[in-house]
């Protein structure tokens, strides 16, 4: 009986239905009942954590909606969500005809809040330059040369491998040995040599590489655009990274539109 009539002041209480006097006596009994008064604090906090109006209005002006969302879905979030529900079905099988606070109430609400609140936390949370790095800064997506035509392929496919197996020296000597004999497809060959450079933390010379490439006639220039960002980002240069960011979401039929969009986002 106690329990119910401390779950029904306490609802009173929270959505400000007291009067003056039933205030004074209610904070009074808090005073003299500490567990009444954690039970008061747990149901505002997840009265404040659970606000319907508060969490949909965050969620759709949050620009890391895409990523928290993809964390909730992980194995350990679902897993601990799973528990979480078995532990509430527990605490209020249906042919229970009373309800212990101390039991139940106490741990579930503390649960309850502390996913939320990790939930808001992620939401809330600006990344930084070197975790968007982590996370978009790949130098995998390399052009294969090993099925191309007999006549252009030894040196071409020499690149490849040379790259593949981290000898980037070499690579970058190999490179420049065909730009500068080819006349024409060196885009390709580009993309090692700069490739390369970012291995190795000449960011500089990689940055002038995926310019020339930006620059050229080719029809996949806009690669050098993105690569250019992501060099910019590994040396959290904001300022060109944003603005190469703008040239590369400028025009949707560029290379990587739509990560460029999602990384601008994130960061304005």
């Amino acid at each position: 009986m106690e329990d119910f009539l401390w779950e029904l002041k306490t609802e009173r209480f929270l959505k400000g239905e007291m009067t003056p006097e039933e205030l004074l006596d209610f904070e009074q009994e808090q005073k003299d009942q500490p567990e009444l008064k954690e039970y008061v604090t747990l149901s505002k906090q997840l009265q404040q954590a659970i606000s319907e109006k508060d969490w949909f209005a965050h969620k759709n002006t949050s620009k890391h909606y895409h990523t928290v969302q993809k964390w909730y879905q992980e194995v350990d979030v679902l897993d601990f969500k799973e528990k979480l529900q078995q532990h509430a079905d527990t605490a209020f099988e249906t042919e229970k005809k009373t309800f212990t606070l101390k039991k139940y109430w106490f741990p579930l609400a503390a649960a309850c809040i502390a996913l939320l609140l990790t939930i808001v936390y992620q939401f809330t949370t600006q990344p930084t330059l070197d975790e968007l790095y982590t996370q978009y800064g790949t130098w995998n997506d390399t052009p294969s040369f090993i099925v191309q035509d007999q006549n252009t392929t030894d040196i071409k496919e020499k690149i490849e491998l040379l790259y593949k197996n981290s000898e980037y020296q070499k690579c970058i000597l190999v490179a420049d040995r065909f730009l500068n004999s080819a006349t024409t497809d060196k885009t390709n060959v580009r993309i090692y040599k700069g490739f390369s450079l970012v291995q190795l933390h000449q960011n500089s010379e990689a940055l002038q590489v995926f310019k020339t490439i930006s620059e050229s006639d080719a029809i996949d220039a806009s690669k050098g655009l993105w690569y250019m960002a992501l060099v910019y980002l590994k040396t959290e240069d904001a300022k060109n990274l944003q603005e190469t960011l703008k040239k590369i979401t400028a025009l949707k039929t560029n290379y990587k539109y739509s990560e460029a969009l999602e990384l601008l986002e994130t960061l304005e």
